[in-house]
């Protein structure tokens, strides 16, 4: 495809962004399925252009304020004038009408680029890339003097990181597959299971379709970790969603016990059980949550880990669209939802089990208030401080600045009584 033509899908599947509430992702994997003649190298380019667009989005915002219409066209050509730098007689060679390009520019459009500058005063949320109104949460959640430099990280592309799936292979194994196809690979600081590699793996690598390693977020890994689990428990994923750490969980298991894998949706169920296939797990079962479950099933798990439904702002790296469009009523609802989930999933732990509370989230109110609310409500459970290699303390806190991990947090509470 020529660059314009690229640029027109762009605008094209931006524009459905903007006017829907689905995450960018599954947009642009429906375009390409409906678009089949788009080649893979086009998609690639397609889709690290549009991150990259998303990684300035409120830069875009700023300097269309004026803008009512052509959301998607306009975005692009800030983006092209700012952030790539391309001169407006490049841009009128590019938006010149071309069969499958964008149309040709017009007189309005080429004052409109004519008169960006990159000079203008910009306030701290459009140059870090937050919502303005997330402002003061985030200044909460983080030392002022942290801030800058956490949001700075946080707008950084996420590394590959692989988790070796132990059930297959041992971690020393998978690093030498790893090694012997080319890359540059170093263990993981905190996790027990975790590789870090230098480029681009995709799904269709042996290690990975074969089921001896997945992608997986350190700060993702380790949640399984502080569960403390061992072979022979009884452990619920009350979240399991497509099941990332149920697999995790599976592995530091040594595939023994029973796993309950739960979530209110069948389509996740049943991704995950193609996962847990792949990998060799044998300990997992698959169950959509109901209250009847619940009932039937009180007090029996040694574990519960709720990987609760939350912002995803530790996880903008990966999913920098999310902030996008993320609003204080978002917020106010994902709140109330971890209240009611905690609720249901703490009748299942035993007296001496463990609940573990997780979030991918940097923001105080889903993370230390809710920890601080569940113990208010339930007197008989206690925090368990988190030990790891290289890390300690109250709670487990994961930020891109201070860890090169997505941000995360974690909490265990003992049940006592």
């Amino acid at each position: 495809m020529h660059v314009s033509a690229r640029l027109q899908v762009i605008i094209e599947v931006l524009d459905i962004f903007l006017a829907s509430r689905a995450p960018f992702d599954a947009i642009l994997g429906k375009f390409f399925r409906d678009n089949g003649w788009i080649g893979s190298s086009d998609r690639r380019e397609i889709a690290e252009f549009s991150y990259a667009m998303f990684r300035n989005f409120e830069k875009l915002k700023f300097f269309t304020s004026a803008i009512t219409a052509n959301f998607g066209r306009f975005y692009v050509l800030t983006f092209l004038k700012l952030v790539k730098n391309l001169s407006s007689e490049k841009m009128a060679e590019i938006f010149c009408g071309r069969a499958y390009g964008p149309q040709k520019l017009t007189e309005f459009e080429l004052r409109f680029l004519d008169s960006l500058d990159l000079q203008r005063k910009i306030p701290l949320h459009v140059r870090l890339n937050y919502p303005s109104w997330l402002e003061p949460l985030l200044a909460a959640s983080f030392l002022p003097e942290n801030l800058e430099e956490e949001m700075l990280a946080m707008n950084q592309e996420a590394p590959p990181v692989l988790r070796v799936n132990v059930i297959r292979a041992a971690r020393d194994v998978v690093r030498k597959m790893l090694a012997d196809s080319g890359f540059q690979v170093e263990e993981t600081k905190m996790s027990h299971y975790g590789l870090r590699i230098d480029g681009r793996i995709g799904r269709d690598s042996a290690v990975i379709s074969n089921g001896f390693a997945e992608m997986q977020d350190e700060g993702s890994q380790l949640i399984a970790e502080i569960c403390r689990t061992e072979p022979g428990n009884t452990v619920v994923d009350f979240c399991a969603g497509a099941g990332g750490k149920t697999l995790a969980l599976a592995a530091i298991m040594k595939n023994k016990g029973r796993i309950f894998a739960m979530d209110v949706s069948e389509k996740r169920l049943e991704r995950a059980q193609l996962r847990l296939r792949r990998a060799g797990v044998s300990n997992v079962f698959c169950q959509l949550i109901t209250n009847k479950w619940i009932k039937r099933h009180l007090g029996c798990a040694d574990v519960v880990l709720v990987d609760s439904p939350c912002s995803g702002t530790g996880a903008w790296r990966r999913n920098p669209d999310a902030r996008a469009r993320f609003t204080e009523s978002d917020l106010e609802e994902l709140i109330l939802l971890q209240r009611e989930i905690l609720l249901s999933a703490v009748r299942l732990v035993k007296t001496g089990g463990r609940l573990v509370y997780a979030t991918c989230s940097i923001l105080t109110e889903e993370n230390q208030r809710q920890v601080e609310e569940f113990l208010r409500k339930f007197p008989g459970f206690r925090l368990l401080p988190v030990e790891l290699p290289n890390y300690s303390g109250q709670f487990l806190r994961l930020t891109p600045h201070q860890h090169q991990t997505d941000g995360f947090f974690g909490a265990i509470f003992e049940r006592t009584s």
